[in-house]
């Protein structure tokens, strides 16, 4: 985006300043219907397992006011609420720690407690809620019979792709070895890969947990966060072809303006890399679901970047606002945001704008010549509006 000049300067002593809102538009998100595709050859059957981790660490808060479980009850439901209900596609769950408790007392019941809740046989989204709204932390995490015991879930038909995918917030607690485990179900009659996504993990426990995907041949993800769990539970669905679903990303057109931006995916685990995407000519694009940094270079050279999460099916969209300033007199002045990036650096010419992000800016004197017309001042921007800075002068 280039900022309209005009060259006209004339010399005026300040007596005020003025910003005026030229216009506000509509700020509402724009939603779209689950886009939902298949790989050129998939395979005839895909049979899917979720394995949720009810041990009493899930109690722990995330942050932003919700425990982990919580989180990633509401996660597993947007993700249920994608499925495709089409033949060949067959869901399951299973739940681990639900019983006993999390006490020493409580240990060896716990430790034996896992269970196959909703039967892999199509996608059953009534069952798959309840059980997953029914889910609450409690106990140990035995991982190793959890897998063990998914093995024998799933039917041995050759030709079919088997898969677990496996939430865990901590590593194996009763004793037992899930990376033998998983490496002995993936080696066995069903042929099963165990991906697994470390929710909320310590570095030392993702490491432990890390050689179950590795032993299970499948995707070793990590998640700090609700969004992050979403972008991994999505990722493996496309890695397993259950659903390959991408959203939209628009960058907000006002007045034909819009930054040339940069699109660079964020990888969150072993996903496969992704090419940046660059909006020059056009400032949509689609995009696999995930999480992504947008770029761009303002007119000073200074980057500005906002991280924004891909949705299957949605649009996100990145807002915008225009600042237009008023004719200089030659001076130079430096415009930034409240991070502190510079935004623009150098005279206002009759005509200028540029495409910022909704926020407050900072404007100061940064090279006086002459009479300026301008000191400092502070600007604040509203989504998909333009806001003037003018100025009056005496006669």
């Amino acid at each position: 985006m280039k900022p309209i000049a005009n060259p006209r300067t004339f010399p005026r002593s300040l007596i005020g300043v003025a910003l005026i809102l030229v216009s506000l538009l509509s700020a509402l998100p724009i939603g779209q219907d689950a886009a939902l595709a298949q790989s050129t050859d998939p395979p005839a059957v895909v049979n899917v397992e979720l394995i949720l981790d009810l041990s009493g660490s899930m109690a722990r808060d995330i942050g932003g006011g919700e425990t982990r479980m919580i989180a990633a009850k509401r996660v597993l439901n947007d993700v249920i609420d994608a499925l495709p209900e089409t033949e060949g596609v067959n869901v399951g769950f299973r739940i681990y720690g639900h019983e006993g408790d999390n006490t020493n007392a409580g240990r060896a019941e716990s430790c034996e407690s896992t269970e196959l809740v909703v039967p892999i046989a199509g996608v059953d989204k009534p069952a798959l809620r309840a059980q997953v709204d029914a889910a609450e932390p409690i106990g140990w995490t035995p991982l190793a019979i959890s897998l063990e015991e998914a093995a024998g879930d799933f039917p041995t038909d050759p030709d079919e792709s088997n898969n677990i995918v496996l939430v865990t917030d901590g590593e194996e607690t009763c004793g037992g070895d899930p990376c033998e485990a998983a490496g002995a179900i993936r080696a066995g009659e069903t042929r099963v890969r165990s991906h697994v996504i470390g929710f909320a993990l310590t570095d030392e426990q993702s490491e432990l947990v890390g050689c179950i995907a590795e032993e299970g041949d499948g995707l070793n993800l990590r998640a700090a966060n609700a969004l992050e769990l979403s972008d991994a539970l999505f990722s493996v669905l496309q890695e397993i072809e259950v659903v390959l679903q991408t959203g939209e990303l628009e960058i907000e057109e006002i007045g034909g303006l819009f930054p040339a931006a940069t699109v660079s995916f964020l990888n969150t685990g072993d996903q496969d890399p992704r090419p940046p995407v660059v909006l020059d000519e056009t400032n949509r694009a689609e995009l696999e679901v995930g999480t992504y940094a947008v770029t761009w270079t303002n007119p000073s050279g200074a980057t500005s970047r906002i991280d924004v999460l891909i949705e299957p099916g949605q649009t996100t969209w990145v807002r915008g606002s225009l600042i237009r300033f008023p004719q200089g007199a030659g001076e130079s002045y430096v415009v930034s945001d409240l991070a502190g990036v510079t935004i623009w650096n150098g005279p206002f010419e009759f005509g200028d704008v540029v495409w910022v992000l909704p926020s407050i800016y900072s404007i100061r004197l940064d090279e006086r010549v002459g009479d300026p017309i301008l000191i400092s001042a502070q600007v604040q921007t509203l989504p998909g509006s333009v806001t003037a800075l003018e100025v009056w002068t005496a006669p």
